[in-house]
């Protein structure tokens, strides 16, 4: 640990003193939203919780389930405590899914309701696994998440490094097996600096989170969001429809782009005609067509990004002339 370490816990303990009362968090589903002041309040809770139930630094955290609060609050939990995330693709077989989950040995898996029959039917291979948990509300027939939040007391802070593990991101198959990506907190934050700086993120922004959580791209910009003190909201699945009344609604001001999102969100704009001039910056990967119509007809700024487990960007278009 350096002299001047600043771990994930640091970041949600400033922001809470910095932004209080902004929004912080917005669920699409339900309409749940939370400020930065409420989001370390949260996560402090559920950190007692984990840590009554036996986690301590460096033990393993599975989740499998879409994109929710619930999600990102688990992350913060996690970097209180040194906890490493493994967050599963939800893509997978049960096969692949029984393979990452034993490949990193998590104490505690988090299961949306949806797939739990999956989960129940590999339990027999779970050695590690000692408790099951739901993990976004309603419905669920594990352990509920809100039980971990409903302890009283406070967690006992423990010492944790800019260092340490926080997040297990599974390669694409080598060899035909996925290899255990380890990102630690530092990683995540130098990420965030990183996706910053090049899009010029303030706690002004409006970042509209589609991709899911357990890929790189999905979980940086949700992260680097957070670090600016911009507001994330959370779709759990891609509509263009509902994204385009997100986008004019809430003044969205960037997302990630995977083919066919942003064409697909453009095409319900021309038929609709609303208002998507607040959307200034999309990052992601997508088709030369659908990027010279994005830039012609709105002049803003992209980013394409190369696919890989550590490396996040390779070039920034400016706007056409």
């Amino acid at each position: 640990m350096g002299l001047y370490d600043f771990t994930i816990y640091d970041l949600i303990n400033r922001n809470a003193v910095i932004f209080g009362k902004r929004q912080a968090w917005f669920e699409v589903d339900d309409g749940r939203t939370l400020t930065f002041s409420e989001f370390k309040e949260k996560i402090d809770r559920i950190a007692c919780g984990l840590q009554m139930e036996g986690i301590k630094r460096g033990d393993r955290i599975g989740v499998l389930g879409k994109n929710s609060l619930e999600y990102f609050l688990l992350y913060g939990a996690a970097a209180a405590l040194g906890a490493i995330m493994l967050p599963i693709n939800w893509r997978l077989s049960s096969d692949e899914v029984c393979f990452n989950l034993n490949d990193c040995e998590p104490e505690m898996l988090f299961v949306d309701a949806e797939y739990q029959d999956l989960i129940t039917g590999i339990k027999d291979k779970l050695l590690s696994v000692k408790k099951y948990y739901n993990l976004k509300p309603p419905g669920g027939s594990y352990n509920s998440f809100e039980s971990l939040s409903n302890k009283s007391g406070d967690f006992t802070q423990v010492t944790v490094s800019a260092d340490d593990g926080y997040v297990i991101i599974h390669t694409a198959a080598v060899k035909g097996r996925p290899r255990g990506a380890l990102l630690s907190q530092g990683n995540v934050l130098c990420a965030d600096i990183h996706w910053n700086c090049c899009l010029q993120v303030t706690h002004d922004d409006v970042h509209l989170n589609l991709l899911p959580l357990f890929h790189v791209g999905g979980l940086f910009m949700a992260t680097n969001c957070f670090h600016a003190g911009a507001l994330n909201i959370n779709m759990s699945k891609f509509d263009a429809e509902k994204a385009l009344e997100l986008i004019t609604e809430k003044r969205v001001s960037l997302f990630f782009d995977f083919s066919p999102i942003l064409a697909s969100i453009l095409e319900q704009q021309e038929k609709t005609g609303k208002d998507i001039t607040s959307l200034r910056a999309v990052v992601g990967l997508d088709n030369p067509e659908t990027i010279l119509k994005y830039q012609k007809n709105y002049r803003r700024d992209i980013l394409l990004h190369v696919r890989s487990d550590r490396d996040i960007m390779c070039c920034y278009i400016r706007p056409l002339q």
